[in-house]
Protein backbone atom coordinates (compact mmCIF):
# COMPACT_ATOMS: atom_id res chain seq x y z
CA UNK A 1 0.00 0.00 0.00
CA UNK A 2 1.10 3.30 -1.16
CA UNK A 3 2.25 5.71 1.68
CA UNK A 4 0.07 9.21 1.15
CA UNK A 5 3.06 12.70 1.21
CA UNK A 6 3.23 14.71 3.89
CA UNK A 7 0.92 17.80 4.74
CA UNK A 8 3.54 20.11 4.85
CA UNK A 9 4.90 18.69 1.49
CA UNK A 10 6.02 21.59 -1.42
CA UNK A 11 3.74 22.05 -4.33
CA UNK A 12 5.00 21.15 -7.55
CA UNK A 13 4.52 21.28 -11.43
CA UNK A 14 1.53 23.39 -12.27
CA UNK A 15 0.22 23.92 -8.88
CA UNK A 16 2.98 25.74 -7.72
CA UNK A 17 3.56 27.88 -10.77
CA UNK A 18 0.18 28.52 -10.28
CA UNK A 19 0.33 30.23 -6.67
CA UNK A 20 3.43 31.88 -7.71
CA UNK A 21 1.35 33.62 -10.23
CA UNK A 22 -1.39 34.51 -8.14
CA UNK A 23 0.92 35.61 -5.21
CA UNK A 24 2.94 38.04 -7.63
CA UNK A 25 -0.34 39.53 -9.17
CA UNK A 26 -1.74 40.12 -5.75
CA UNK A 27 1.50 42.19 -5.05
CA UNK A 28 1.39 44.20 -8.58
CA UNK A 29 -2.10 45.39 -7.46
CA UNK A 30 -1.39 46.51 -4.32
CA UNK A 31 1.62 48.47 -5.28
CA UNK A 32 -0.51 49.93 -8.29
CA UNK A 33 -3.26 50.81 -5.53
CA UNK A 34 -0.38 52.41 -3.33
CA UNK A 35 0.74 54.26 -6.43
CA UNK A 36 -3.01 55.79 -7.23
CA UNK A 37 -3.14 56.62 -3.54
CA UNK A 38 0.34 58.44 -3.14
CA UNK A 39 -0.17 60.38 -6.92
CA UNK A 40 -4.03 61.22 -5.75
CA UNK A 41 -2.39 62.48 -2.52
CA UNK A 42 0.08 64.63 -4.17
CA UNK A 43 -2.28 66.24 -6.70
CA UNK A 44 -4.51 67.10 -4.06
CA UNK A 45 -1.89 69.01 -2.15
CA UNK A 46 0.26 70.21 -5.21
CA UNK A 47 -3.09 72.13 -6.26
CA UNK A 48 -4.25 73.21 -3.00
CA UNK A 49 -5.14 76.90 -3.55
CA UNK A 50 -3.54 79.74 -1.45
CA UNK A 51 -5.88 80.78 1.55
CA UNK A 52 -6.20 83.34 4.82
CA UNK A 53 -6.15 82.22 7.98
CA UNK A 54 -9.54 83.70 10.06
CA UNK A 55 -12.32 85.47 9.75
CA UNK A 56 -13.11 87.31 6.35
CA UNK A 57 -16.47 88.83 6.50
CA UNK A 58 -15.05 92.13 7.99
CA UNK A 59 -12.17 94.35 8.17
CA UNK A 60 -9.73 93.25 11.35
CA UNK A 61 -10.19 96.35 13.68
CA UNK A 62 -7.07 97.54 15.58
CA UNK A 63 -6.86 100.70 17.50
CA UNK A 64 -3.24 102.28 18.46
CA UNK A 65 -2.24 105.33 20.42
CA UNK A 66 -0.59 108.28 18.58
CA UNK A 67 3.27 107.28 19.39
CA UNK A 68 2.65 103.89 19.07
CA UNK A 69 3.62 100.98 16.67
CA UNK A 70 0.90 98.94 15.18
CA UNK A 71 1.66 95.17 13.85
CA UNK A 72 -0.60 93.80 11.04
CA UNK A 73 -0.53 89.98 10.77
CA UNK A 74 -1.63 88.13 7.73
CA UNK A 75 -1.34 84.58 7.65
CA UNK A 76 -1.11 82.65 3.64
CA UNK A 77 -1.34 78.80 3.21
CA UNK A 78 -0.42 76.97 0.28
CA UNK A 79 1.22 80.44 -1.35
CA UNK A 80 3.68 78.61 -3.82
CA UNK A 81 4.99 81.37 -6.55
CA UNK A 82 2.30 83.90 -5.29
CA UNK A 83 3.31 87.71 -3.96
CA UNK A 84 2.27 89.26 -0.83
CA UNK A 85 1.53 93.02 -0.93
CA UNK A 86 0.82 95.05 1.64
CA UNK A 87 -1.84 98.15 -0.19
CA UNK A 88 -3.11 101.29 2.12
CA UNK A 89 -6.55 102.90 0.53
CA UNK A 90 -6.37 106.64 1.60
CA UNK A 91 -9.75 108.24 2.46
CA UNK A 92 -10.47 109.42 -1.25
CA UNK A 93 -10.02 105.32 -2.22
CA UNK A 94 -6.46 106.02 -4.07
CA UNK A 95 -4.57 103.42 -3.83
CA UNK A 96 -0.68 103.23 -2.12
CA UNK A 97 1.72 100.18 -2.63
CA UNK A 98 3.72 100.05 0.52
CA UNK A 99 5.70 96.60 -0.12
CA UNK A 100 5.59 93.61 -2.36
CA UNK A 101 7.18 90.44 -0.66
CA UNK A 102 10.03 91.85 1.16
CA UNK A 103 10.80 94.93 -0.93
CA UNK A 104 9.27 98.21 0.70
CA UNK A 105 8.04 101.05 -2.54
CA UNK A 106 6.95 103.55 -0.01
CA UNK A 107 9.38 106.78 0.26
CA UNK A 108 7.94 106.44 4.28
CA UNK A 109 10.94 104.53 6.33
CA UNK A 110 8.48 103.95 8.99
CA UNK A 111 7.01 100.84 7.21
CA UNK A 112 8.81 97.74 7.62
CA UNK A 113 7.80 93.97 5.99
CA UNK A 114 9.34 90.86 7.34
CA UNK A 115 7.87 86.89 7.31
CA UNK A 116 8.02 84.39 9.63
CA UNK A 117 6.71 80.86 8.19
CA UNK A 118 3.57 81.96 6.87
CA UNK A 119 2.92 84.85 8.27
CA UNK A 120 3.67 87.96 6.28
CA UNK A 121 3.63 91.23 8.73
CA UNK A 122 3.59 94.42 8.00
CA UNK A 123 5.00 97.20 10.69
CA UNK A 124 3.96 101.13 11.20
CA UNK A 125 6.30 102.45 13.29
CA UNK A 126 5.48 106.04 15.07
CA UNK A 127 1.67 106.03 14.18
CA UNK A 128 0.18 108.93 13.34
CA UNK A 129 -3.43 110.32 13.23
CA UNK A 130 -3.39 110.87 9.25
CA UNK A 131 -2.01 106.97 8.85
CA UNK A 132 -5.63 105.97 10.22
CA UNK A 133 -7.46 104.09 7.06
CA UNK A 134 -7.41 100.83 5.27
CA UNK A 135 -4.95 98.50 4.69
CA UNK A 136 -4.72 95.50 2.43
CA UNK A 137 -2.72 91.97 2.26
CA UNK A 138 -2.97 91.27 -1.28
CA UNK A 139 -1.93 87.62 -2.74
CA UNK A 140 -1.56 87.63 -6.76
CA UNK A 141 -4.09 84.71 -7.67
CA UNK A 142 -6.53 84.94 -10.23
CA UNK A 143 -8.62 87.34 -8.82
CA UNK A 144 -6.50 88.70 -5.95
CA UNK A 145 -6.93 87.77 -2.65
CA UNK A 146 -7.46 90.63 -0.09
CA UNK A 147 -7.09 90.53 3.64
CA UNK A 148 -8.48 93.80 5.01
CA UNK A 149 -7.42 95.84 8.19
CA UNK A 150 -8.94 98.85 9.43
CA UNK A 151 -6.27 101.10 11.59
CA UNK A 152 -7.55 103.84 13.73
CA UNK A 153 -5.28 106.07 15.06
CA UNK A 154 -6.52 108.14 18.20
CA UNK A 155 -5.00 111.49 19.10
CA UNK A 156 -3.42 112.67 22.70
CA UNK A 157 -5.99 114.12 24.78
CA UNK A 158 -5.75 115.84 28.37
CA UNK A 159 -8.40 114.41 30.70
CA UNK A 160 -8.42 116.63 34.31
CA UNK A 161 -11.09 118.33 36.84
CA UNK A 162 -11.70 121.60 35.36
CA UNK A 163 -12.96 123.17 38.39
CA UNK A 164 -12.13 123.57 41.98
CA UNK A 165 -13.69 125.46 44.71
CA UNK A 166 -11.44 126.90 47.84
CA UNK A 167 -11.60 129.09 50.09
CA UNK A 168 -8.79 131.75 51.24
CA UNK A 169 -5.66 130.33 52.09
CA UNK A 170 -6.74 126.75 51.12
CA UNK A 171 -4.36 124.35 48.55
CA UNK A 172 -5.47 123.65 45.21
CA UNK A 173 -4.56 120.42 43.92
CA UNK A 174 -5.23 119.37 40.18
CA UNK A 175 -4.25 115.90 38.27
CA UNK A 176 -4.16 115.17 34.75
CA UNK A 177 -3.41 112.87 32.47
CA UNK A 178 -2.15 112.19 28.72
CA UNK A 179 -4.49 109.61 26.86
CA UNK A 180 -3.91 107.90 23.78
CA UNK A 181 -0.36 108.73 23.61
CA UNK A 182 2.72 106.58 23.38
CA UNK A 183 5.92 108.50 23.86
CA UNK A 184 8.24 105.50 22.43
CA UNK A 185 12.27 106.88 23.27
CA UNK A 186 11.47 110.52 23.70
CA UNK A 187 9.53 110.91 27.02
CA UNK A 188 7.44 114.20 26.85
CA UNK A 189 7.61 117.54 29.11
CA UNK A 190 4.42 118.52 31.34
CA UNK A 191 4.26 121.58 32.17
CA UNK A 192 1.14 123.59 34.43
CA UNK A 193 0.37 126.65 33.47
CA UNK A 194 -2.02 129.39 34.83
CA UNK A 195 -4.75 131.48 32.23
CA UNK A 196 -2.59 132.79 29.00
CA UNK A 197 0.86 132.75 30.80
CA UNK A 198 3.42 131.42 28.99
CA UNK A 199 5.78 130.77 32.14
CA UNK A 200 5.71 128.14 33.79
CA UNK A 201 3.10 128.23 37.38
CA UNK A 202 6.15 126.93 39.87
CA UNK A 203 8.03 129.28 37.86
CA UNK A 204 5.74 132.38 38.63
CA UNK A 205 5.37 131.79 42.48
CA UNK A 206 6.34 129.62 45.17
CA UNK A 207 4.01 127.11 47.44
CA UNK A 208 3.95 125.20 43.80
CA UNK A 209 4.39 121.00 44.20
CA UNK A 210 4.17 119.24 40.97
CA UNK A 211 4.78 115.67 40.87
CA UNK A 212 4.70 114.25 37.24
CA UNK A 213 5.20 110.03 36.71
CA UNK A 214 6.55 109.74 32.85
CA UNK A 215 5.63 106.40 32.61
CA UNK A 216 2.25 106.95 33.05
CA UNK A 217 2.05 110.34 31.67
CA UNK A 218 0.47 111.86 35.10
CA UNK A 219 0.82 114.69 37.16
CA UNK A 220 -0.32 116.43 40.05
CA UNK A 221 -0.27 120.09 40.90
CA UNK A 222 -0.65 121.17 44.22
CA UNK A 223 -0.66 124.96 45.08
CA UNK A 224 -0.49 126.53 48.69
CA UNK A 225 -2.19 129.93 50.23
CA UNK A 226 -4.92 129.87 47.26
Amino acid sequence: MATPPPVNAALVGPQRDKQTTSNAGSRWKQAAQDRVFLNSQQKNYSFRAPSFDGDLTSDTLINADTGATVLFDCRVTSLRDKTVSWIRVSDEDNLELLTVDLETHTADSRYKVDVAGETWKLTLLEAKVHDSGIYCCHVSTHPPMLRRFQLIVHAPEIKMNKEAFLESGETLSLKCAILHLSPGETLPEIRWYRGNNTTSLDEIRGGVLIETDLMTLTSHLQVSNC
